[in-house]
């Protein structure tokens, strides 16, 4: 049963967090996701990766005065779609998760604190992902996982 629940909440946190990060890396003006995709996320998803992609996330990151913004956004929009995408393979685990919980943490900071725990733009939100990516970290992927697969092959 702890493998499955292990799945199932490398699933739900791990593609929370590719949705996220796939704006951040791919959107744009003009930019707009696969039928499927949008299918999957919801009427909003377009929207968001029209008004997002790299270059609009690095100047949301100059306002907050976050450091070599324009590297910022990528590696933030990496570490959610990236790590998103590891965690919910099991691969490369501990690695995946330190990237979400630090990127998390990041945002915490600089884009959530200042707002509180709770409510619209609030931290709860990347409190609970960088939680979720933690915890898979410190615990391991389960048995259904990648690198569960990989440590049996040796």
């Amino acid at each position: 049963m702890t493998s499955i629940a292990l799945l199932l909440l490398r699933l739900v946190a791990g593609g929370t967090l590719m949705a996220h990060g796939y704006p951040k890396l791919f959107g744009g003006p003009g930019r707009k996701p696969p039928e499927p995709l949008t299918r999957v996320m919801g009427s909003n998803f377009p929207a968001a990766v029209e008004r997002s992609g790299p270059e609009a996330f690095a100047q949301s990151l100059r306002r907050m005065e976050v450091p070599q913004p324009e590297l910022a956004a990528y590696a933030s929009g990496l570490a959610e779609f990236g790590g998103g995408l590891l965690l919910i393979l099991g691969a490369c685990t501990r690695l995946a998760s330190a990237a979400v919980v630090f990127n998390m943490a990041v945002a915490i900071r600089k884009a959530h604190w200042k707002v509180g725990f709770y409510g619209q733009g609030g931290f709860e939100f990347a409190l609970l992902l960088g939680t979720a990516a933690a915890t898979i970290g410190l615990v391991g992927p389960g048995a259904l996982s990648v690198d569960a697969i990989r440590r049996r092959l040796r």
